[in-house]
């Protein structure tokens, strides 16, 4: 119903149809430009949700403004003084400038340090470490720990999102600390351990190679001109 809508929604050069919506499980985002009426896309999910005996959260919305800043700065402000925006829902949140909204995984906005959209996922790594770091543990059941808490619950972010090589020093850091039983000075360098077993290393995680692969797959898909572009 929205792609047949009057709604204008976003031209992308060299795509066919405009962006108007991308929905995913039971999340919908939805691209409005200047001049689409906020009143129009509610009478759609009004009678969508009246057909499928189903009802959307508008409380939970949350609006992004793109475009020119001064646009963006002014229509934040009028929501956050005023409470409302046009026909848009009252009271809702909107992202201001440097503040990131997350959207399947992914935080997006205006002006945002990506360090500090790491900052979350940084905090509940260091938790989960802290966790392990009290039990005792070989070389090997820490390397496994490595890969399973700094490797897994970094990679997703790291694949949508990408990761700064602050974020990843840091990360590193971390992983180097509860290694070696926070020493100072490692007894062993990180470069070393990372190595193959067959060449005298551990095959400790190399975050710097693995997001270096991540970035070489995003070119790939990049780069594909087949009918199978994402």
């Amino acid at each position: 119903m929205i792609r047949q809508s009057p709604l204008t929604g976003f031209r992308i050069p060299g795509v066919l149809d405009a962006l108007k919506a991308n929905l995913f499980a039971d999340d919908t985002t939805t691209f409005l430009t200047e001049d689409d009426d906020f009143a129009d896309l509610q009478e759609i999910l009004d009678t969508w949700c009246s057909a499928a005996k189903a009802k959307f959260n508008i409380s939970k919305t949350e609006v992004l403004p793109i475009g020119q800043k001064d646009y963006r700065e002014h229509m934040a402000l009028t929501y956050k003084t005023t409470g409302s925006w046009k026909n848009y829902p009252t009271n809702v949140k909107v992202a201001g400038e440097g503040e990131p909204m997350r959207v399947l995984g992914v935080f997006l906005g205006n002006g945002v340090e990506q360090c500090d959209v790491w900052t979350p996922t940084i905090a509940k790594v260091t938790a989960a470490v802290s966790r392990w770091q009290a039990g005792i543990s070989t070389m090997e059941g820490r390397r496994h720990v490595v890969q399973m808490i700094f490797g897994g619950m970094t990679q997703f972010l790291s694949d949508v999102q990408s990761m700064p090589a602050a974020v990843c020093k840091r990360i590193e850091r971390i992983i180097m600390k509860y290694l070696w039983h926070d020493r100072v000075i490692p007894p062993v360098s990180k470069e070393y351990i990372q190595q193959d077993i067959d060449r005298g290393g551990l095959r400790i995680l190399d975050l710097t190679a693995r997001n270096e692969a991540i970035d070489v797959m995003w070119l790939k898909a990049y780069l594909d001109f087949s009918a199978d572009r994402p």
